[in-house]
């Protein structure tokens, strides 16, 4: 499959092609867009409808000031310098623009009023047509008829609407022919991305210091580089006294229930992080002696999980059901009983599924790396004291969404498969979860490794960055040398 070549603005979400993302169908325009663009339109609206009531005071305003001013309009005019006292200027321009501000000012009082007749608007327009040089149409006349009726702006026609019930055909007929054009030209000019804010990984903050417990982390990384077998003993004393740090925290977060055992909050203060599972199962009342390449397979769940949530822009409301696919089409650690033996297998498979499901937007191809970068955050932790809290409220959302996501289908025919998929993954999410609660030193030898991993391959991509870059530059010498004249010099 080609890798997709144009992303949404909100979600990040591909599409297949141009004609897809610039299609003035109203069937093609997604659900995701109603908030940004529809509060973009109510603006629009509102400023023009200001602008509009402005100007029909101002005009209002003159005609009642000619009115009680001898030499009516005209006098009003040249008092504000519309008009000059200079007989250079025609004696029939002057009467014209008097004749026009007249009609201009009558057609605002009658839209102010609310008591407008068509017989009366009509006549205005076909004078200031005839002024104008041109033919009255009839077809113009209608419409100047209907706006000096007074036309109810996009917010008045929005407020009695219930917008979240309405379809995208619906609410596409709500929008007058100028609002649709100014909407396509949104689209098609790339303006509706600047309303969408960015979402910034809640697993990216770390208390330390900011950065300081990833530079801890990395440092552990640079000892493995240099003398593996001698970092190796080293991290394995650090891990046992970590790991009954880790164990004194996780048991104070764990308040025994009759089927399982429930987690508070934790230390987190951070309210953008997802909220632990209240109930999470013991390890070992579900699985007596559990595989010891179980920690593989966590990574490969939590890559497809922070690649896609990222690609989604942590919406996980109204593209419920397209999340939950994605990760199961990104991680066969969810979808299905495959067994990874290393950190680098499992992350390959995911950067593999993305290419070939055609999930890598060609302009943002450091999306995998990233994705890499966010399991190895996930399992660094907020803190030393407390490296399994990123793991448990990563799933425990992945787990939340699953079990909403399958609430919302029915028991039969594709839903019903569908359903069936969304349970397994779930329970999968609460085995690891119980695993990662009853696993604290594991997860932070497996923080090291990731940290390790992303190193070689951003090593690795530099390296091809600085190649791409020579070959480049040689080609451009080598296209420069053929197009340069060669001068010989005769004897």
């Amino acid at each position: 499959m080609q890798a997709s070549s144009y992303t949404c603005p909100r979600c990040n979400l591909h599409y297949c092609g141009l004609a897809c993302y610039q299609s003035p169908d109203p069937r093609v325009l997604r659900k995701f867009y109603k908030e940004s663009v529809l509060q973009e339109l109510k603006e629009m609206g509102k400023t023009e409808s200001e602008g509009r009531i402005k100007m029909q005071e101002i005009l209002v305003g003159l005609r009642q000031k000619a009115e009680r001013t001898d030499g009516g309009m005209e006098s009003v005019l040249k008092d504000a310098g519309i008009l000059s006292d200079d007989t250079e200027e025609g004696e029939g321009e002057a009467e014209e623009k008097v004749q026009v501000v007249e009609l201009l000012s009558r057609l605002a009082e009658l839209q102010q009023s609310g008591e407008a007749s068509e017989t009366e608007i009509e006549a205005i327009l076909r004078k200031l047509e005839e002024i104008g040089g041109g033919e009255a149409l009839q077809g113009d006349i209608d419409e100047g008829a209907e706006a000096a009726e007074g036309e109810v702006d996009l917010a008045d026609r929005l407020s009695g609407l219930d917008v979240d019930k309405l379809s995208e055909e619906e609410l596409w007929e709500v929008l007058n022919s100028e609002e649709k054009e100014k909407f396509m030209d949104l689209i098609k000019g790339g303006a509706l991305s600047g309303l969408v804010t960015l979402w910034k990984p809640w697993w990216e903050e770390h208390e330390d210091g900011g950065k300081a417990l990833v530079e801890v982390l990395e440092e552990e990384v640079s000892k493995l580089e240099r003398d593996n077998s001698t970092t190796m003993d080293e991290e394995d004393k650090t891990s046992k006294e970590v790991v009954q740090n880790q164990s004194k925290a996780a048991a104070k977060r764990q308040v025994k229930g009759a089927k399982g055992e429930e987690t508070s909050k934790g230390r987190s203060t951070n309210p953008s992080v997802p909220k632990v599972s209240a109930k999470i199962p013991r390890l070992s009342s579900l699985c007596a002696n559990p595989s010891p390449l179980i920690c593989y397979g966590l990574v490969n769940a939590l890559f497809g999980y922070s690649f896609t949530l990222c690609l989604f822009n942590n919406d996980t409301d109204s593209l419920m059901f397209e999340f939950c696919d994605m990760i199961l089409a990104l991680s066969e650690a969810l979808n299905s009983n495959r067994v990874f033996n290393s950190v680098q297998e499992a992350l390959s498979c995911g950067e593999a599924l993305i290419l070939d499901g055609g999930y890598l937007d060609k302009e943002d191809p450091l999306a995998p790396t990233r994705a890499v970068e966010a399991v190895a955050h996930i399992m660094t932790g907020r803190d030393r004291k407390d490296a399994t809290g990123y793991g448990l409220s990563a799933f425990s959302q992945l787990r939340a969404v699953l079990s909403k996501a399958r609430s919302a289908l029915s028991k039969e025919g594709e839903e019903g498969a569908k359903r069936q998929k969304y349970f397994l993954a779930s329970k999968k999410c609460e085995f690891l979860q119980a695993w990662v609660l009853d696993n604290a030193d594991g997860i932070r030898r497996l923080a090291i490794e990731l940290w390790n991993e992303h190193s070689k391959r951003e090593s690795v991509r530099s390296s091809m960055e600085q190649a791409k870059t020579v070959v480049e530059e040689s080609l451009k010498k080598e296209k420069r040398k053929k197009n340069s004249k060669l001068i010989e010099e005769l004897s």
